[in-house]
């Protein structure tokens, strides 16, 4: 009985793990980050592994996923979007990495 009880549990906890993912946001769903030099970012998930970031009120960019060690990362020859856990580095160019964290609701 307490073996059939801890493998039931073993398989639900593997299937609940399986619908956690690193997505930042599901589809049709804007993730909000502030960052660190106060630059707000609207990231939503779009389909085929890519998503779109708007910086402030800048155009939005959209980014395709590449393989990461860890988390969620994404970019393009000039621009980095790497989220772990709801932290976040944002990288434009050459420019230091700005640090952000995902916040519930963006700041008016």
């Amino acid at each position: 009985m307490a073996r059939s009880a801890i493998w039931v549990l073993g398989v639900a906890a593997a299937g609940l793990s399986g619908c956690m993912t690193n997505e930042v946001g599901g589809p049709g769903v804007s993730a909000y980050y502030d960052c660190d030099n106060g630059t707000r970012l609207k990231v939503d998930n779009l389909s085929g592994d890519r998503i779109q970031v708007q910086m402030n009120d800048a155009a939005p960019v959209v980014l395709p996923a590449v393989k990461a060690a860890s988390g969620a990362r994404y970019m393009t020859p000039r621009h980095e979007f790497w989220d772990k856990g709801g932290q976040a580095t944002w990288t434009v160019g050459r420019m230091a990495p700005m640090t952000c964290q995902r916040v519930a609701v963006p700041r008016t």
